[in-house]
């Protein structure tokens, strides 16, 4: 992915956060000489791609259960995967089943579960 393309994508995550430069460069811990490079796009494009990875984390955790679950579905259906090798596959035991579909569980075990599927099968 091009330089532009990075900044294009954390900048569409931005504005689903609601979260300005300001709290951006505040998370990723930029210097001021840092910000002004990222700005004007000299920085790497590991930078780039490293603050997209960061953003996506806080964006994921901004979802709640049932948003969450419903991305864990999409990757079900997309990669055909029978409920319960779908649950398997996010290391849902049996026990936990009933509450996890329910979205009873933490947020973060949903986004867990969803960084475990897309490992094994991508989609965007």
């Amino acid at each position: 992915m091009s330089v532009d393309e990075l900044f294009a994508k954390i900048k569409d995550y931005q504005d689903k956060l609601k979260l300005p430069d300001d709290y951006l460069f505040n998370i990723v811990e930029f210097t001021p000489a840092e910000i002004a490079e990222y700005n004007k796009k000299e920085a790497a494009s590991g930078v780039y791609e490293s603050v997209l990875k960061q953003i996506q984390r806080l964006y994921l955790l901004s979802l709640t259960p049932a948003e969450l679950l419903a991305k864990l579905t999409t990757v079900k259906k997309s990669a055909h995967l029978a409920e319960t090798a779908w649950l398997k596959e996010m290391n849902v035991s049996e026990a936990d089943a009933a509450d996890f579909m329910a979205g009873k569980k933490p947020t973060m075990v949903y986004v867990t579960a969803l960084n475990a599927l897309k490992a094994k099968y991508p989609v965007e």
